[in-house]
């Protein structure tokens, strides 16, 4: 997740900079339905991961003008997003997108595309955030995740193995 934005934010967001000037930014919503929080704790470092939010997200496009935009090629859109962002989907067990188009006339359809995603809820030390946890007050947002680019190894002569 982006620092300060969902996956279905990220994806509403491509798909409609993907289908501009066809699609406008009102036929568009985004919206998520149910889901179930996965509690982890896990220490970050710098902060915490207390859970990560599993759930459907529901994407509506309306006046889809199927004549102008092959549907095929919002459905590679839909796809190629998916593959690019690394979101390791199997490992998660997310189910494969779904969508229903309706055609409301010769010119226009609606789309209903609902795929299933995952956010990080992690939590950054802030006194005055609005969660107590540990004892201590954080705000939600991305934990930075240091990650080593080098590391030195030294081989001692003689040493136990």
């Amino acid at each position: 997740m982006s620092a300060t934005k969902t996956q279905l934010q990220q994806l509403t967001e491509f798909l409609l900079l993907s289908m501009k000037p066809y699609v406008k930014a009102n036929n568009i919503d985004a919206w998520q339905e149910g889901g179930t929080l996965i509690l982890s704790g896990e220490d970050l470092g710098t902060g915490y991961q207390v859970a990560k939010w599993k759930y459907n997200a529901v994407i509506a496009i309306e006046n889809f003008p199927h004549q102008q935009v092959d549907p095929y090629n919002l459905l590679a859109m839909l796809a190629a997003f998916l593959l690019d962002s690394a979101w390791p989907r199997d490992e998660l067990g997310l189910t494969d997108p779904t969508l229903d188009i309706d055609p409301i006339s010769d010119d226009n359809a609606t789309v209903i595309i609902e795929v299933e995603l995952l956010d990080n809820i992690d939590l950054i030390p802030n006194a005055n955030g609005p969660v107590l946890f540990n004892g201590s007050r954080y705000s939600v947002a991305l934990v930075a995740i240091n990650v080593a680019e080098e590391i030195n190894v030294q081989v001692v002569p003689g040493g136990d193995a």
